[in-house]
């Protein structure tokens, strides 16, 4: 017998492919229609998911067909104890214990509430995921299990192949390392001279001083070789847009066309539509995912599709107060698919030209089904 829809969600869920697991279950509402099961994976997944509200929703659901189920009530729990509400988490904790008297992470949260249940330290929690200790456990990923098969097939393939491949071949990698480093090497007479003293400050949008100048561009190199690329763009922009030195800011150009563009998973450096406006140039070129809703759009010409991005304004997660609204422009490449009455997240570049300011679209997100925008 195939395995049914549900059961590839579950199996989903166990390998922390929430998004995907939500996708499935999306589809097969109607099948599923009072299905305690779908209901209670469905919540699950929205939670891990950072999206509550609908998992909030979900649990409601599923506690309207059976009310005494650990991984419901853990679910439950957890939703108020994200919002802080630790009686009401108590008490469901309590419930938990009532049904399953050895149950660690009643216990865990139960004895958390008790040290560090003030909302600081839950808010806290919460923003770095620590909370999710808490939720209803999910088992053992089995990708994690057949990662530590490869992995240590893939060691035993490496061990075997440093015996036989040819030395010279590492030898050119450390050369190509080492060439990059001189390359991006400032020297002390570069130090000694790293500011232009011959012409006026008003020719430059940030004025700043050797030290750091240096500092700008020791850390536009840290973040470089840590793959940290937005950060890194916007060290160098700091130095492109000073009164650093001709020799500096020749190396910080070449630095920066060496940065890759990223998607909206390996973006590591993310800003806010407030921080770009405050200071335009300093972000010129990095790269930006907002939530928010399309308005006016159209399309272009030449294929490709423009709109004005209203950045944060999402009235289905009663976000009525944008932060801003913002020109949004794809190429006939990126051009997406687009329902202006659903929320939508943009993969962007930030773009100036002219003293505007304006998003060149490089990437586009919408929930298939339902009006929320969940995590990625």
């Amino acid at each position: 017998m195939g395995r049914s829809n549900l059961d590839t969600a579950k199996r989903l869920l166990r390998r922390r492919k929430f998004d995907l697991a939500i996708s499935i279950l999306e589809s097969y509402e109607d099948v599923y229609d009072g299905d305690f099961e779908y209901y209670l994976a469905l919540g699950i997944a929205y939670l891990y998911a950072d999206v509550p509200g609908k998992a909030s929703q979900n649990f409601r659901n599923a506690r309207g067909i059976k009310i005494k189920n650990p991984q419901l009530l853990l679910g439950q729990a957890a939703i108020f104890l994200r919002h802080g509400e630790t009686d009401r988490a108590l008490q469901y904790y309590l419930d938990v214990l009532e049904i399953d008297p050895g149950n660690s992470i009643a216990k865990e949260a139960m004895e958390f509430i008790r040290l560090y249940g003030d909302y600081t330290t839950i808010c806290k929690w919460v923003d770095s995921g620590d909370i999710r200790k808490f939720y209803p456990p999910l088992g053992m990923n089995p990708d994690i299990i057949r990662n530590c098969i490869f992995s240590g097939l893939l060691l035993g393939l490496f061990c075997s192949a440093l015996i036989v491949i040819n030395p010279a071949e590492r030898l050119r990698a450390s050369s190509r390392t080492a060439e990059l480093d001189k390359r991006f090497y400032l020297s002390e007479d570069e130090l000694k001279n790293a500011v232009q003293l011959s012409v006026s400050e008003a020719d430059f949008r940030i004025i700043l001083s050797p030290k750091q100048i240096a500092s700008s561009f020791s850390a536009a190199k840290s973040y470089f070789a840590s793959g940290r690329d937005n950060a890194a763009r916007v060290e160098l922009n700091r130095i492109l847009n000073s009164n650093a030195s001709v020799s500096i800011k020749t190396k910080a150009s070449e630095m920066a066309q060496l940065l890759k563009e990223p998607t909206f998973d390996s973006l590591k450096d993310n800003f806010s539509y407030a921080e770009i406006q405050e200071n335009p140039y300093l972000y010129q070129n990095c790269y930006v995912v907002w939530d928010g809703t399309a308005a006016s759009a159209v399309t272009l010409p030449d294929g490709g599709w423009e709109c004005n991005f209203l950045v944060n304004y999402i009235p289905s997660e009663k976000k009525y107060t944008m932060d801003g609204s913002i020109r949004t422009v794809f190429d006939s490449e990126h051009a997406p698919s687009i329902n202006e009455e659903k929320p939508v997240r943009f993969l962007s570049q930030i773009v100036i030209e002219d003293g505007a300011v304006f998003l060149s679209g490089r990437g586009a997100y919408q929930q298939l089904k339902g009006a929320s925008l969940g995590g990625l």
